[in-house]
C-alpha cells in the first residue's frame, strides 16, 4: 500500500495533468481524452500516465499521436504547475 505522501502526490499529478490536457487539446481533434490514473515512482523522481481517449477510432489515433508528438510540452506545463517540498 502506497503511503500517504505517494497517494495525494498522485491523486495532485492526476488533476493537474488532466487539466493541462483539457487546456490544450480541442476535443474535435482528439477525442475526449480522460487520465485514468498515475503511477508514481517512490523516489518521486517518475511516474506513468494511464489515459483513455473516447472518440471514433480515427480521434483515438490523432489523440494518442497528439500526447505523443507534446509529451515534452506537457511535462514542462504540470512541472512548473506542481511544486513538491
Amino acid at each position: 500500500m502506497p503511503s500517504l505522501r505517494l497517494q495525494r502526490v498522485r491523486e495532485l499529478l492526476k488533476r493537474e495533468i488532466g487539466e493541462v490536457i483539457r487546456r490544450e487539446f480541442q476535443v474535435s481533434d482528439a477525442g475526449l481524452i480522460t487520465v485514468n490514473d498515475v503511477d508514481v515512482a517512490g523516489d518521486l523522481h517518475s511516474a506513468v500516465v494511464f489515459i483513455s481517449v473516447l472518440g471514433s477510432a480515427e480521434q483515438q489515433k490523432r489523440g494518442v499521436a497528439l500526447l505523443e508528438r507534446h509529451r515534452k510540452r506537457i511535462q514542462g506545463l504540470v512541472g512548473r504547475a506542481v511544486v513538491l517540498k
